[in-house]
């Protein structure tokens, strides 16, 4: 009878955040909890990730386990091209750990070289030399641009979300907004596919990478803070081997 109790418990809670994730609008989530191989699982849309270079698997993340990137243009995940990465609106999020460094990456959508063959960013964020985030993008009106005001390469965890609601871009930066600009008409669409960790022509990230997602929704600023907090885990019903449905944030925890 317990058992019975556990198994209707568990398919209740699967059920829950299913309906959560599909209110949310998440798409993929790059939860790092493989602690190992070439492969980083996209445990919401199936969308997995190659590791390139020389990562490194720590368990150390925000959330459970990560990964360590070297600050090398050979060393990211990369992740091939699908339409639904083209969504208008959407909400791109992630948590860093960023040691103090000359330029670096945290994401790239816009091709396999440098300097790219034309600029139709839908998805470019990236670390200025002076250690705060910086959002790029194309639209009708030409190329949009946000400097945060908040220093993320300091060694310390830092959430970065952007925000894109068909009208304007938002950066949040710990939960909290750091930029806003009018996006300048519907952002431009590409297939490339996505870079984590680094961009062609050897700019990259150094540092840890950990829960990283993309929702086809423009969140808001409490919906930033609760993924910011919760753990994209909480929103991704994940299958587990030999068992009902379940989450991985019944795995996890944050630190």
């Amino acid at each position: 009878m317990k058992t019975a109790i556990l198994c209707l418990t568990i398919l209740i809670i699967g059920a829950v955040f299913s309906a959560h994730a599909a209110k949310l609008g998440l798409a993929s989530a790059w939860l790092f909890e493989e602690n190992g191989g070439k492969v980083v699982k996209d445990v919401v849309g199936g969308h997995d990730g190659d590791i390139k270079g020389t990562l490194k698997w720590v368990d150390d993340g925000k959330f459970g386990g990560a990964l360590q990137f070297p600050g090398k243009g050979d060393s990211y995940v990369r992740i091939d091209h699908d339409d639904l990465f083209n969504a208008d609106p959407y909400t791109f999020v992630a948590w860093v750990k960023l040691n103090a460094a000359s330029w670096q990456y945290v994401v790239w959508r816009n091709g396999d070289t440098w300097p790219e063959p034309k600029e139709i960013r839908h998805l470019d964020i990236w670390i200025h030399t002076d250690d705060y985030p910086v959002f790029m993008w194309n639209a009708a009106q030409g190329r949009g641009r946000i400097d945060g005001k908040t220093i993320v390469a300091d060694g310390n965890w830092h959430h970065i979300a952007k925000v894109y609601d068909g009208s304007k871009v938002q950066m949040f930066v710990d939960g909290k907004l750091d930029g806003e600009e009018p996006s300048g008409g519907k952002l431009d669409t590409n297939q490339s596919p996505i870079w984590i960790g680094a961009r062609p022509g050897n700019v990259a990230a150094t540092g840890l990478f950990d829960e990283v997602g993309f929702f086809t929704k423009a969140l808001t600023e409490a919906q930033v803070n609760d993924v910011m907090d919760t753990g994209l885990a909480e929103y991704a019903a994940v299958e587990a081997a030999g068992k009902a449905t379940t989450t991985w944030g019944l795995l996890k925890s944050k630190k």
